[in-house]
């Protein structure tokens, strides 16, 4: 059987080590322990004893030693080892040589109350030799009562004060006395006029002596009332006076700090007491615990309350802590309950900030991208932009010139192609137009018979929710004085320390009462349902940590009880409804589902989320709360865009039990059992329903299918464009159709020599006016020619290509004329290569894509076969013209028209 509370310790482990101040392997070698005694040695603490989660009385001797970077864990070897103590105190001899170990409870002081000796124990002392390794136990006369959770203070001269405590039956003590180490004796001092435990005692540089905090006897209506001490005033002790004085303590504002029992206090150089943590002195069912920070100013005896940034540690009382270096509060292990911590934590004084490591102060425990590697970033990546234009400004003629060798491979227009090509064109379209519309079915067929598939969205996340948990007390009587320890009751903390009991809340029986088959007796039931913004958090810090522990009580004697454990969200809860719960949280259950539920109450039949747990046992248990969208059944939810959901919030859990410890009492548990409470994601999790198919998606695969089809079209037969114009264009009506043709009747604005491919070339060579034959010159022909030519021209670049072929046609006419095309020197390395003529090189963006075409006039540079005539001045010609009537028809042109204008 697996060790109780090893999952425990592994979940402590867990939940912690993002808090902790970082040292490699520590958290496999450092025990889970509270209720130490310790001392400090130099730069080290050296710890004895203490209680753990299985065993209440331990004897091992550790050491903790900070260095400049870090901190190191030693067990020390032992020599006839005393017997394990709790609670106990421990001082280092001035000398730093040896340890000694006074009080605390063992199990022969246990068992020394049963032998009914009206001679009381006298008080347990130890020593060890950090020489030898070897333990002793000086037998001094006269010594004080045992006792545990009292005060231990050594001076510079080796006189210990030893003050309060209380005895394991639970007397309050208030006697001071002083063992002289060197002399070996004890001598009794003057007491206080109260007692105290759990308190602490601490030696200021001047000697004197300051108790705060504990648990002190008060009394309340003439009888003595266990409450903790107050924080306004502080028992002082001046040895060289002996005499007490209670010191009156200055508030920080208004503000005192919490009481408290339980807690450290370390004296730092300047006269200052910082204490950390502790309880509120209450029973098991009642105990809370704190994590912050008070510092005691003792030159002015004021309060102050740091609040350090970075992680804090997790709540805790009986732990261990000590100023080493002068600089940083080291404070580590402790219990809460049921958990122990093994953790190591470190508070920066004089930053106040919770530090991971020695080399900087943790202002925030929010992660992040530095700014100093977003500005690196931004720079790296202007750089390398610029580096990219550079690249291409300075190698531009290299990629236009293989932009066009990669085009030229790809783009191969046809000039013609023969009967037989293009019948199989039309033969291979039908039938993939035959495959498309059978797919175009088969996909719609699909999405109609779709089924619904469930998709599990995780978004990782910090915090999770808590579920509501109903425990149902099975066999467990309740007795008439609600103070009795024997009644059924659950108690709640976080693995951190944080009290969560006060979520905890009794069901109404008489209102209804679940039946459990077994009848082993009365049931009572108890809810967890927490508020809103309680959450578990993934990480140690301001959280409220990352499990929940639930404690049992109830009456021990009893072996055959059960407690039944029930899961609900909190929006599905049933309980809420049928035990009238009013809070902010909407119970979305329905009137149906509740009955349905109670019904399967009534017979014992719930099977989800339920789970039975035997006294004396542990238990553990994970959950995930998931909103699972349920599609509604409406035609929408076919299309597959924003699809109509209903939100219902779910539970899943898992739960494993240990067998009933039969020692579980003996270990020292008041509780019957516990259950811990852990996330099994941290996320948020989303199960939703989506159509397999849908509308949407047919239309995706049409898509792909259509364009798959396309493409093995072209491929096979080429491209072949229908129309420059779209249906818009096409079907347009009134005031669209005639801005429309605005459009085009004053971008390609003619004369009356019409439009090419439409009407004739003249109306001369029309069989109907032949006898207009010869009726102009032979420029003003021409002159139509042009222009019908040019407007072809420009349609044909406004609509269907880029001008670039035929402005690469043009260039190459030139270039052939020049010798460019002909110069074995130029070669294939492309433009600015090596051997061009000087005449080319200078007007090297002519022979590749110039950004104007130039007008030949008469004398021009490039009166040449081409294409180049057809652009001659307008003035020129009509100048060689003497119809005065044939001039009217013309359309003058400006000279130097640029080509990528037209």
């Amino acid at each position: 059987m697996m060790k109780p509370f090893t999952f425990l310790l592994a979940l402590a482990w867990l939940s912690s080590v993002h808090g902790y101040f970082y040292v490699p392997n520590f958290m496999a070698s450092l025990p889970f322990k509270g209720g130490m005694s310790y001392a400090q040695v130099n730069s080290s603490i050296v710890m004895f004893g203490g209680e753990n989660a299985t065993t209440s009385f331990t004897n091992n001797l550790y050491q903790l030693t900070q260095t400049e970077t870090s901190f190191t864990w030693n067990t020390l070897p032992q020599q006839n080892p005393p017997e394990g103590s709790v609670y106990g105190q421990s001082v280092v001899s001035s000398t730093g040589t040896s340890l000694l170990q006074l009080g605390g409870i063992t199990q022969s002081a246990v068992a020394y109350l049963s032998l009914n000796t009206t001679v009381p124990m006298p008080l347990q002392l130890h020593m060890y030799s950090f020489a030898t390794g070897a333990w002793s136990s000086p037998n001094i006369t006269g010594a004080p009562v045992n006792r545990n959770r009292f005060s231990a203070t050594i001076d510079s001269s080796n006189k210990i004060y030893i003050y309060g405590g209380a005895l394991i039956q639970g007397t309050v003590l208030s006697d001071l006395w002083v063992l002289d180490a060197n002399a070996g004796t004890y001598t009794q001092l003057q007491p206080t006029d109260v007692g105290h435990y759990g308190h602490t005692t601490s030696i200021l540089s001047d000697g004197r002596l300051v108790v705060l905090g504990g648990v002190s006897p008060t009394l309340v209506n003439g009888q003595a009332v266990l409450k903790l001490a107050p924080m306004n005033m502080a028992y002082v002790y001046d040895p060289k006076a002996a005499t007490w004085t209670k010191q009156q303590l200055n508030p920080y504002g208004a503000n005192y700090p919490t009481t408290r029992s339980g807690h450290t206090a370390s004296v730092t150089s300047d006269g200052k007491i910082i204490l950390f943590g502790g309880d509120n002195g209450g029973t098991p069912r009642s105990k809370l615990y704190l994590n912050n920070v008070a510092t005691l100013d003792t030159n002015t005896w004021t309060w102050s309350f740091p609040e350090p940034a970075g992680i804090p540690p997790s709540r805790r009382t009986n732990c261990i802590g000590a100023i080493l270096d002068g600089k940083h509060l080291t404070v580590a292990f402790g219990e809460a309950l049921n958990s122990y911590y093994n953790d190591i934590n470190v508070m920066s004084i004089d930053d106040s900030a919770w530090l991971q490591s020695f080399g900087a102060v943790q202002k925030s425990s929010k992660s992040g991208i530095s700014t100093g590697v977003i500005v690196g970033v931004t720079i790296a990546a202007v750089a390398l932009v610029a580096i990219i234009l550079f690249l291409l400004w300075r190698f531009k003629s290299y990629v236009i010139w293989l932009a066009k060798r990669i085009h030229a491979d790809i783009w191969k227009p046809r000039s013609g192609e023969p009967v037989w090509a293009e019948t199989t064109r039309i033969i291979f379209q039908v039938f993939f137009l035959f495959l498309f519309v059978m797919f175009l079915v088969f996909v719609i067929k699909q999405a109609v018979d779709s089924p619904n598939v469930t998709q599990r969205i995780e978004v990782a996340s910090a915090e999770v929710e808590t579920p509501d948990v109903r425990f149902c007390f099975d066999g467990y009587p309740t007795y008439p004085i609600a103070s009795d320890t024997r009644n059924p009751g659950v108690v709640c903390q976080t693995n951190t320390g944080y009290s969560c009991s006060s979520y905890i809340q009794p069901l109404n029986m008489s209102v209804f009462e679940p039946t459990f088959a077994d009848k082993l007796g009365a049931v009572s039931c108890y809810l967890f349902r927490s508020d809103p913004s309680f959450k578990m958090s993934a990480t140690s810090g301001d959280n409220n940590g990352s499990h929940l522990i639930f404690s049992f009580f109830g009456d021990n004697t009893i072996t055959s009880g059960r407690v039944h454990v029930s899961i609900f969200p909190k929006s599905m809860d049933p309980n809420v409804k049928v035990y009238g719960i009013n809070d902010e949280v909407p119970v979305l259950i329905s009137d149906q589902d509740v009955l349905n539920w109670q019904n399967a109450e009534r017979n014992d039949l719930q099977a989800t989320n339920v789970y039975t747990i035997e006294p004396f046992s542990y238990s553990a248990m994970s959950y995930d709360i998931i909103d699972h969208r349920y599609m509604q059944p409406v035609g929408w939810n076919y299309v597959g865009f924003l699809p109509i959901y209903n939100h219902t919030s779910e539970v899943d859990s898992n739960f494993r039990q240990e067998a009933p410890n039969p020692n579980y009492v003996a270990l020292g548990h008041s509780d019957i059992g516990l259950i811990a409470v852990i996330p099994n994601t941290w996320a948020s999790l989303t199960d939703r329903e989506v159509k397999m198919y849908t509308l949407v998606n047919a239309l995706g695969f049409v898509g792909g299918i259509f364009g798959l089809l396309v493409a093995a079209q072209t491929w096979m037969f080429g491209f072949r464009p229908r129309s420059p114009w779209g249906v818009v264009h096409r079907w347009s009506v009134g005031d669209m159709r005639r801005s429309l043709l605005r459009g085009l009747q004053s971008k390609f604005k003619t004369t009356d020599a019409g439009i090419p491919l439409i009407h004739p070339v003249h109306k001369r060579f029309s069989v109907n006016n032949l006898q207009d034959l010869g009726g102009e010159s032979e420029e003003q022909r021409i002159e139509r020619v042009e222009e019908r030519m040019q407007t072809l021209e420009m349609l044909f670049k406004a609509y269907y290509v880029d001008d670039e072929v035929f402005r690469s046609l043009d260039n190459a006419n030139h270039a052939s004329k020049d010798g460019y095309l002909n110069n074995p020197r130029s070669g294939p390395g492309g433009p600015g290569a090596r051997g061009v003529p000087t005449a080319i090189s200078q007007d090297n963006h002519h022979a590749m894509f110039p950004e104007t075409e130039k007008v030949d006039g008469p004398g021009g540079g490039y009166n040449k076969p081409g294409f180049s005539h057809m652009f001659n001045n307008r003035q020129s010609v009509v100048s060689l013209s003497s119809d005065s009537n044939s001039q009217r028809h013309l359309n003058p042109r400006p000279d130097n028209v640029p080509l990528n204008d037209m």
